[in-house]
Formats: structure tokens, C-alpha cells, sequence
């Protein structure tokens, strides 16, 4: 076996003292850093009640599969239902904290996606699809009792059938800028009897000149406006949604 003498500077020598040092340090921390993670991945796998009641779930509404999340504080308050307009899903009231601060403040917070959106499958029979009803099924099937609505924009397709032909069946409705405001006369406005908070943007051409027209007319209303917002108006200014829609909730005498 043969030896190779490396001549050289004493200087090279401290180096690589140095230098392998550096290695065994970085390799343990990185072996350190690795046993962290996958201790972290494995108490997220096996997961706690806190958790738990932030994953997607799914339930089925007459053969519809509706997938939706569910934040629910221990002691609830209320059910509040967050559908959603056309661009938009379940995760829209999520990633803006809306879900949050209504767990945050003693009510039950149930995002779904509609029908044909999201994670949800479409109607099976599309030309014989009732909203209306479909929505009154949802809110038996979570078991929400009397819930309040949040419906933006396409939404309203779902909710105002609901809020002026049952409103005994929710405890109270959030209209932001929803469509099909025009499918019901003002004097059923004018007749609704129901908390009512009435959220646009300032900026909202296609519709605010409908919501303070129809919605305007119903008695007790809070109108909204957001300063400078357009038709998504919760996402141009989420603080002000925010604030609006929590001072609403604490309003009520939720059954």
C-alpha cells in the first residue's frame, strides 16, 4: 500500500480542519432539521380535534356530492352559510379569513361549494334543478337550523327565492350585490320581514343601482356601501366586510 505525502502549507492543513468541521455541523443539523419535520408531518397526520373540523367534508344533498368547509367554535352561536358567486368557491371565504372571524365570534361558519363548482358534482336532472329547494335541503342536511345566508353575485340565485318566499326558515340574510334581485317584485321587498345586511361596492356600475332600489325597500335594511370598491366588493376591502358583516351578526337573536 502506498502513501502520498501532500506537501504543503501549514496554512492548508487549519483549513481543512476547519473546513470538515464545518460539514460534520451542517450535516447534523440538516439530520436534526429532517427528524423535526417528520415529527411535525406526523402529529399533522394524525391531527387533533382543533384541526379536524377545518377539512374539506362532503355531504350528499339529493345525489348531489357537496363538498364544503366547516368552522365550528365550541359553543356556537348560530350557523352562518357562505355561498359564493360565479368566479369563485368555498376556499374564496377561507383565504380571506371571512371563516375566521366568524369562528372567532361564537358562530358556526359552513363555506360551500355550489352545485357544478369547486368539489362539488353538478346536478344530476340540470333542467329540472330547483335552487330554492336545494338550498332549503342543504341548510336540513348540515343540521344549521335557522341560519343566516351570506349570497354574492350568482348566488342569488340560490337565496332570494329562499329570503322572500321562506324566511321563517333562516334567521337572517346577507345579499352582496346578488343577482335575480329583478325576479321578484318591490313590493315583496317591502313586505320581507328579516334582518337584512345589504353589502356593494361604490364602484359596482352592474348592480348597485338594483340593490338600492330592491334591497333598499326592505324594511329595517342596513345598506352598505364600500367606499371605492367594485362588483367582488369583499375583496377589495375585506376590513370593512369584515367589520360590517361581524357588527350584523352580533345584531341578532339567532334561534
Amino acid at each position: 500500500m502506498n502513501f502520498v505525502k501532500i506537501k504543503g502549507s501549514p496554512y492548508l492543513y487549519v483549513f481543512l480542519f476547519f473546513f470538515s468541521g464545518l460539514c460534520i455541523i451542517w450535516l447534523a443539523g440538516n439530520f436534526s432539521e429532517g427528524s423535526a419535520v417528520q415529527e411535525i408531518m406526523s402529529s399533522s397526520v394524525a391531527g387533533g380535534e382543533e384541526d379536524f373540523y377545518r377539512d374539506v367534508r362532503h355531504i350528499d344533498v339529493n345525489g348531489i356530492k357537496v363538498a364544503y368547509y366547516d368552522y365550528s367554535p365550541d359553543l356556537s352561536l348560530g350557523t352562518v352559510i357562505l355561498l359564493h358567486g360565479q368566479r369563485f368557491s368555498k376556499t374564496t371565504w377561507k383565504d380571506l379569513g371571512t371563516l375566521d372571524k366568524i369562528s372567532e365570534s361564537g358562530y358556526r361558519g359552513v363555506a360551500v361549494d355550489l352545485p357544478g363548482y369547486g368539489e362539488s358534482n353538478k346536478p344530476l336532472d340540470a333542467p329540472n334543478f330547483n335552487k330554492t329547494h336545494f338550498l332549503m335541503d342543504l341548510i336540513l342536511k348540515l343540521d344549521a337550523g335557522r341560519p343566516i345566508i351570506i349570497s354574492p353575485s350568482m348566488s342569488g340565485t340560490y337565496a332570494v327565492g329562499l329570503a322572500l318566499n321562506y324566511p321563517e326558515l333562516i334567521s337572517g340574510w346577507v345579499p352582496v350585490a346578488p343577482v335575480s334581485l329583478t325576479s321578484a317584485t318591490v313590493s315583496q321587498y317591502e313586505h320581507l320581514s328579516l334582518p337584512v345586511l345589504a353589502v356593494y361596492g361604490e364602484k359596482d356600475t352592474s348592480f348597485r343601482g338594483q340593490v338600492e332600489e330592491y334591497l333598499g325597500k326592505i324594511p329595517g335594511v342596513t345598506m352598505v356601501m364600500i367606499s371605492g370598491a367594485s362588483h367582488p366588493c369583499y375583496l377589495d376591502r375585506p376590513d370593512v366586510w369584515h367589520r360590517a358583516l361581524l357588527s350584523f351578526l352580533d345584531s341578532l337573536n339567532v334561534d
